[in-house]
């Protein structure tokens, strides 16, 4: 089939008044397994509808479409679905081309499309506009590809998020790359990961660092993942630009970003192999009690967050909670009113317990233990209040009451929550009344880290996380209490004495406060 297909199909479809509905046709993107490597669609993932397999299998082994007609008839009267229909099937068609990665067959199907005399829905188009990124090596004329765009965006003023994707996808492998970051910048709103990512391939292309950097800090910003394409084209140009490693490098410093572990093989290759300056890595461990390296010797330094950075961080969790502008805490003004009074008589505090939290502890983990679940949060209160402690618990009024909550109070200051609120903000709040403060929870917090939509707040965040958040790892029924407390160094990647260390992701799950126990030490190779 000759390039001059699409060139005739899109000739064809520029010249036609284009009056067409929302197309819901498609199915929803799955979740990639692989979260650090976003896709529009994984080619490895269990099929939700079961003609999927069957239209895979014909993309898979058919060269030409001349059988499309009969298979289109077959194969919807087969499973009769409401899913598939003859208007929906193209849509759902060109999706499976795009799973299968079939460029050339989904090519020819949009010739085909347009030879039988209808038009290419919305949904369609933009399908086809993601095959050709994901197969960009094949497209032989990428201003075909930017002129399918100005198709696609002409099919209304208003597009969805997917249809905005596609085009900024498209865009992003032809020369017209730029108008695929204008459109991106123009609804920086909205979660268009892949599109973020892809717009950051390109500025690396074109050696416009800063700008890559502060998209980056974007990605991060709305907890969307950086793709290894990315770190990769990141690991060249530090090859290739001795200056490179330098803003990359800072980078990693500033974002609390853990790389995955062939992302850290190349990049310890990248640098052992540089002309000037090469360092030799090795991979090692951290002792957690001392913070030393195994490798080296040396030891981690436990940097603090600054005055001026726990202030801002401080101020804009109190914003959000005390002055009632965060709407996702969901409490009645009589609530907040008492809490600001309690922070006021009592704050600060060494220990903010989620008393709540503690209780689900209790009863999803240790399950076989006798402990109530008012027993197992005393046992925790008591285990600061002995070290003679400042302590604060949050909890629920179905949990603590009558004798129970007296006996609490003679131990710490208590603040209860109406059954429906979220108790988490006022964890939060609590802690940051001073720098000092450590908080016992399980919570992730994610919500609360993207809604500071801030990327340095949030690195900062992460960062006060990671020092002041304490886990329980199991209480006995003797009431004994065994904790994860903080490392008493720095968990992210650091440089010190000439020295780097990089911690890494090696696959292993873990909580969001929690750091890799894997790291990369870095030697200058003038010292090795």
């Amino acid at each position: 089939m000759s390039r001059t297909l699409l060139s005739n199909f899109l000739a064809l479809h520029l010249s036609r008044t284009f009056h067409l509905k929302s197309t819901y046709a498609t199915f929803k993107n799955r979740k990639a397994t692989n979260e650090n490597v976003p896709k529009l669609l994984s080619q490895h993932v269990p099929h939700v509808n079961p003609f999927e397999s069957e239209m895979e299998q014909f993309i898979k082994t058919t060269h030409s479409l001349t059988g499309i007609h009969q298979f289109q008839e077959n194969i919807i009267s087969k499973y009769n679905s409401k899913l598939l229909t003859k208007e929906s099937f193209d849509a759902i068609f060109m999706r499976m081309c795009l799973a299968c990665r079939n460029y050339q067959l989904g090519k020819q199907f949009l010739h085909h499309i347009d030879q039988a005399g209808r038009q290419a829905n919305t949904a369609t188009l933009g399908k086809f506009l993601s095959l050709c990124y994901f197969c960009s090596a094949e497209v032989e004329d990428k201003s075909e590809v930017e002129k399918l765009c100005n198709v696609l965006k002409s099919h209304g003023e208003y597009l969805d998020a997917a249809t905005k994707e596609s085009i900024i996808l498209g865009l992003s492998i032809t020369d017209k790359w730029q108008e695929g970051l204008k459109l991106l910048q123009e609804d920086e709103t909205a979660h268009y990961s892949l599109a973020m990512n892809a717009m950051v391939n390109c500025l690396l292309s074109h050696n416009h660092f800063d700008s890559a950097i502060l998209w980056m800090d974007k990605i991060i910003a709305k907890e969307r993942p950086i793709s290894e394409f990315v770190y990769e084209h990141w690991l060249r140009k530090c090859a290739a630009h001795h200056n490179c490693w330098q803003i990359f490098s800072d980078f990693l410093v500033r974002g609390g970003v853990f790389l995955k572990q062939p992302i850290v093989q190349k990049l310890k290759d990248v640098l052992r192999n540089r002309s000037r300056d090469p360092f030799l890595g090795q991979f090692t461990a951290i002792d957690e009690s001392t913070g030393r390296c195994q490798s080296c010797q040396k030891v981690l330094k436990n940097t603090d967050i600054t005055d001026e950075e726990f202030a801002a961080l401080r101020k804009r969790i109190t914003e959000k909670v005390l002055l009632g502008t965060d709407v996702f805490l969901g409490s009645k003004p009589e609530e907040m009113q008492r809490f600001k009074e309690l922070i006021k008589t009592t704050a600060p505090y060494d220990i903010v317990i989620d008393g709540l939290n503690v209780a689900y502890h209790i009863s999803t983990k240790n399950r076989k233990q006798s402990s109530t679940k008012v027993d197992a949060l005393m046992s925790v209160v008591k285990y600061f209040t002995n070290q003679k402690l400042r302590v604060l618990v949050l909890t629920r009024e179905h949990l603590l009451k009558g004798v129970a909550l007296q006996r609490m109070k003679q131990e710490a200051h208590i603040f209860i929550t109406e059954n429906l609120s979220r108790d988490d903000p006022f964890l939060l709040c609590a802690a940051v009344q001073s720098k000092h403060t450590k908080f016992v929870s399980d919570d992730l917090f994610r919500d609360h880290l993207y809604r500071l939509a801030d990327f340095r707040l949030q690195a900062i965040f992460r960062l006060w996380q990671r020092r002041a958040q304490v886990q329980i790892v199991k209480i006995d029924r003797n009431g004994s209490v065994k904790f994860h407390h903080p490392p008493p160094y720095r968990t992210v990647s650091q440089f010190a004495d000439g020295c780097w260390h990089i911690p890494y992701d090696d696959g292993t799950p873990r909580y969001s406060y929690e750091s890799p126990t894997t790291w990369l030490c870095l030697q200058p190779k003038s010292q090795a």
